[in-house]
């Protein structure tokens, strides 16, 4: 009976995940509520989610995100951008693509989309190089390069991952490094990127950009230059010891913490500015999805759903082909639901195969929480594939040409790499 409750509860947080009728963290908060009320898991267990180290890693590094958008970065980037404004042809498109993959390292996407967009309409609409044909082809450089790094959020990555399968698949050994998501995400980096720097001309000649699509961003107050410098040293130091994990310990998952303590004390981040970028959505969904995760391991529901997948596929399928189909499966997912639904609803589930079949369950894993970024043939992929499709007036049916390919070389490139890297078998 136990295993039914808890199969019944993930496929509750599947459908309400897809529907997103309300926020993703009420849903696994729903999910904790239900297993403590039926006896699955105690009181105490059923939130311990956001005591896990993976939250305590998570939460101050937004915080420490959303502080550095309050630096002259973004100001002297756009310095770079206006000293562009004259040029045309490839040099001003990749100025344009590298300025958005530096700010997908520190900023939301969604954030960057629309900085990016104030920057392209100074394009205009003539020529070959409009607004327009640059934008989408931007997202997908964008979605290629999204917090790859392991520098603020994306020193976050391997964790969130470990946490999404470790209460499944809980030997050590299969547990992600630091560097694994980013030497990972390398090649699908190079390979995208450098399709998009040329199929902007698949992109259809049309009108420009639409500027009433775009909500009107609220300017950040902007910190004095003692304080800049001040969030850029505490910055650099949490970096190091976390890169350093192997020598820190304990301190690769505290390091964010005390960076933000830091920062109150030091007067540049206010508390209730902390409190709110440390108690988002995605805080919520991570430390429920964290609790229904071990529910599935514990219960014996992640056996059953693996052994049901793994008898679909075969009993000893190829490497290849696994790789291949929970590529295709995550990058068709995430062209219409949002990037975190998407990986939380398939790495248990790959997980849980994984087990089933006594493979490596790295290589999926890192499939899946790489492509699950790959959202641009769709306005509902994520909240960046929205601005970019309001803000283009694109139809999707229109750009195929450009969103089809793409999406076709993200799988082709994520299956190759998992299996050069961490092959099943």
């Amino acid at each position: 009976m136990e295993m039914y409750i808890v199969l019944a509860v993930t496929l509750f947080m599947m459908i309400m995940f897809i529907w997103h009728k309300v926020p993703f963290g009420v849903t696994t908060m729903t999910c904790c509520a239900v297993l403590a009320a039926t006896g699955i898991v105690d009181l105490q267990a059923a939130f311990s989610g956001f005591g896990n180290k993976i939250v305590v890693l998570i939460a101050p590094m937004l915080a420490l995100s959303a502080v550095l958008t309050k630096t002259s970065l973004v100001a002297r980037i756009s310095v770079m951008m206006n000293a562009m404004k004259g040029k045309r042809g490839i040099l001003l498109v990749l100025m344009f693509y590298l300025v958005g993959a530096i700010f997908a390292q520190f900023i939301p996407s969604t954030a960057v989309i629309t900085i990016m967009v104030v920057f392209l309409m100074t394009l205009g609409n003539t020529g070959d190089i409009t607004a327009k044909r640059l934008l989408l082809p931007l997202l997908g450089v964008l979605c290629a390069w999204k917090f790859r790094f392991p520098i603020g959020m994306g020193a976050a990555t391997f964790a969130t991952l470990n946490g999404l399968y470790e209460g499944i698949y809980p030997d050590p050994q299969y547990a992600l490094t630091m560097m694994d998501p980013f030497i990972y995400a390398i090649p699908s980096m190079i390979v995208l990127t450098a399709y998009s720097v040329f199929a902007w001309k698949l992109m259809p000649k049309e009108e420009g950009i639409n500027e009433k699509a775009l909500k009107e961003a609220k300017k950040a107050e902007m910190l004095s230059h003692g304080q800049e410098m001040y969030v850029y040293a505490v910055f650099v130091i949490v970096m190091m010891l976390m890169i350093l994990n192997k020598w820190t310990g304990n301190l690769l998952y505290l390091a964010p913490a005390f960076g933000v303590l830091a920062l109150i004390y030091g007067g540049v981040l206010k508390v209730d500015e902390a409190v709110k970028a440390m108690t988002t959505d995605m805080v919520w969904m991570i430390a429920g999805v964290l609790v229904v995760a071990d529910a599935l391991g514990k219960s014996g529901a992640g056996d059953a759903i693996g052994t049901l997948v793994l008898g679909l596929l075969g009993g000893h399928p190829s490497s290849m082909l696994v790789m291949f189909v929970f590529s295709a499966a995550t990058v068709i997912m995430t062209t219409f639901l949002s990037n975190m639904a998407t990986q939380t609803v398939l790495i248990p589930i790959a997980a849980s195969i994984a087990l089933a079949g006594g493979w490596d369950p790295r290589g999926v894993v890192l499939i899946i929480g790489t492509a699950n970024m790959f959202a641009v043939g769709f306005p509902s992929g994520s909240g960046e594939a929205a601005v970019a499709f309001a803000a283009g007036g694109y139809n999707p049916v229109k750009v195929l040409k450009f969103t089809v390919p793409y999406m076709i070389l993200a799988i082709i490139t994520c299956a190759l790499t998992a299996e050069f890297m961490y092959p099943l078998y």
